[in-house]
């Protein structure tokens, strides 16, 4: 099983400040990441669960064949490590 990222982590990703839950969860909202809520009602999320996202979005077509670039609002570098 995946450890959960960290609110730092988190706040990397999104590029949003560690302590602000309501940001992070309009950026993972608005690219399509998939999170739970903890008991704060702050997001919680693997990197299994943002690179699956990712892949999908990749992986995935547009309308005129060509491959979608990856959404701004993702810090690929904390994606990357």
């Amino acid at each position: 099983m995946s450890k959960l990222l960290t609110k730092s982590e988190i706040g990397r990703l999104t590029g949003v400040g560690a302590d602000n839950a309501e940001a992070q969860k309009k950026v993972l909202d608005s690219n399509r990441i998939p999170y739970v809520l903890k008991r704060d009602h702050s997001p919680a999320l693997t990197w299994e669960m943002v690179n699956q996202a990712k892949l999908m979005q990749i992986n995935s077509t547009s309308s005129n064949g060509q491959a979608p670039q990856i959404p701004a609002g993702i810090n690929m570098s904390a994606i990357n490590g």
